[in-house]
């Protein structure tokens, strides 16, 4: 007994060095990323990237700030869009999921097949493109952000439609007819209570596809008022591309001689993108991992 105990003893202090290597892995490009952005310009030019900054300096936040409205704008925007779209989102998958896991609706496994097939083909970014705009006239709009290739995932529904027939009993469900309840009260009452593990899941991953897109802004929106965070960042890594590009070009010109911290403006608002991630996965993370494992079952 006191052998196995002690063989446990070091597997689990072997797996716990394990984890923590992966955690520090993992853990290291964010403070990598957030070090860049309080380091002085022309010491992360010169020396590159270093956990430890060699100058510190907030000129960078300060260039932040000077853009506030604008910031602050484009992560509104980021917030409407993303609490908006993952609701939407949610909302439709499920009931999508519901008659697909019910064994007594005949069309399921057509319109599973469907579903399938969007997963492993599309038509192409110009067919998309011509649809959404020439007949669906979105550009520029609101739903741009929110409708393509965001509002309804494939995977997402056969998740779904998985937990449902591995976690409800079908006994629970007749019960509910036998006394009389309608579909609706079915899934109102009894289907969405019984799957918050795997709606917090897709949930999570709907939220960060809206968080963290920029190719709806960039194929869809011009107005900058229509911005999220995301679009904000990859314009102005274009623009200061350009400068770059300009300053080479220009004799005694040079990027870091502008009022533009150009490496550090990127890490910054990058750290601005993906704190609200950080902040929300951890009070997540258990019923993340249920649904995950519950969903990925075959009923």
């Amino acid at each position: 007994m006191k052998h196995n105990h002690n063989s446990e003893t070091r597997f689990r202090t072997v797996c716990l060095i394990i984890l923590l290597i992966f955690t520090v892995l993992c853990l290291a490009p964010f403070v990598l990323m957030f070090s860049a952005s309080i380091t002085e310009e022309d010491a992360l030019i010169k020396d590159g990237y270093r956990f430890f900054p060699s100058q510190i300096s907030f000129a960078t936040y300060a260039f932040l700030w000077a853009k506030r409205e604008t910031i602050g704008r484009s992560y509104l925007m980021s917030i409407i869009v993303t609490g908006l779209g993952t609701l939407t989102s949610v909302i439709i998958t499920s009931m999508l999921a519901y008659p697909l896991a019910r064994r007594d609706f005949k069309w399921r496994n057509a319109f599973a097949f469907i579903i399938f097939f969007t997963m492993m083909f599309n038509g192409g970014m110009t067919a998309s493109y011509i649809i959404w705009t020439r007949y669906f006239h979105i550009k520029d709009t609101f739903w741009a952000l929110l409708i393509p290739n965001l509002l309804m995932n494939g995977m997402n529904v056969l998740m779904v439609r998985n937990y449902y027939q591995s976690s409800i009993p079908d006994s629970i469900l007749e019960a509910a007819r036998v006394d009389g309840a309608s579909e609706m009260m079915i899934y109102r009452r009894i289907i969405l209570p019984l799957s918050t593990p795997v709606l917090i899941t897709i949930s999570l991953f709907t939220g960060m596809a809206y968080w963290n897109d920029w190719t709806n802004g960039l194929y869809y929106i011009t107005n900058q008022k229509l911005f999220t965070i995301n679009v904000y960042l990859n314009n102005l890594m274009k623009n200061i591309q350009l400068l770059a590009s300009q300053s080479s070009l220009t004799e005694g010109a040079n990027l870091a001689g502008l009022d533009l911290p150009a490496v550090g403006a990127r890490m910054a608002i990058a750290m601005i993108a993906v704190l609200p991630v950080m902040l929300i996965f951890p009070f997540i993370q258990g019923q993340l991992i249920k649904g995950v494992v519950i969903g990925g079952v075959k009923g």
